[in-house]
C-alpha cells in the first residue's frame, strides 16, 4: 500500500539516541581489553656509554611495519613503550629507531630553542636502524635497553 504510515505513538523523541549511546558506553566497557595482550616494555637508553636525557623510540614490528610505538627518553635516561590501548606492546619482533637530542635552555631551565640531534642517524632510519629487539613474557633485565652512539 502506497503511502500508509504507522504512527508510534508510544515512541518517545530521543529514545534511539539513548539507547545508541548506551550501546557504546557498554562496547566501550567492553568484557576486556581487544586486540593482542600488551607486555611492560621499559629500557634505558645510553649515548656513548652515558645516560641519554632527551628524546624518542620507537618500535616498528617486523610482522606488520604500520604498526609503530612510541616512548619518550626521560631524563634519566629510562623509556617506557605505549600505544593507543595503553602501556606495553604485543609480543614480537621490532626494528627499534632511536633519536636522542638536546634542547637549549637559558638561566632558569627554560627551553628557548629547537632541539638538536646527538645520536647518529643510522639510528633513526628504519631501514638503517642496527637495533632490534624481541618482546615477550618474563624478559630478562636489561633486554629492552638500547645503546646508541654519536
Amino acid at each position: 500500500m502506497h503511502g500508509t504510515r504507522v504512527h508510534n505513538s508510544h515512541r518517545r523523541p530521543g529514545a534511539g539516541v539513548a539507547l545508541l549511546a548506551c550501546c557504546l558506553i557498554a562496547g566501550a566497557a567492553g568484557c576486556g581489553q581487544s586486540g593482542p595482550e600488551l607486555i611492560p616494555v621499559s629500557g634505558k637508553v645510553t649515548l656513548d656509554g652515558k645516560p641519554a636525557a632527551e628524546g624518542g623510540v620507537v618500535f616498528i614490528s617486523v610482522a606488520n611495519p604500520m604498526s609503530k610505538l612510541v616512548g619518550s627518553i626521560q631524563s634519566n635516561g629510562t623509556y617506557s613503550i605505549i600505544n593507543r590501548q595503553g602501556p606495553g606492546a604485543p609480543a614480537g619482533e621490532y626494528r627499534v629507531t632511536v633519536l636522542v637530542t638536546e634542547t637549549p635552555k637559558d638561566a632558569s631551565g627554560n627551553y628557548n630553542g629547537l632541539p638538536r640531534t646527538l645520536s647518529n642517524k643510522k639510528f633513526s632510519d628504519p631501514r638503517s636502524t642496527p637495533l632490534t629487539v624481541e618482546v615477550k613474557e618474563e624478559a630478562p633485565a636489561g633486554a629492552y635497553d638500547l645503546a646508541v652512539t654519536s
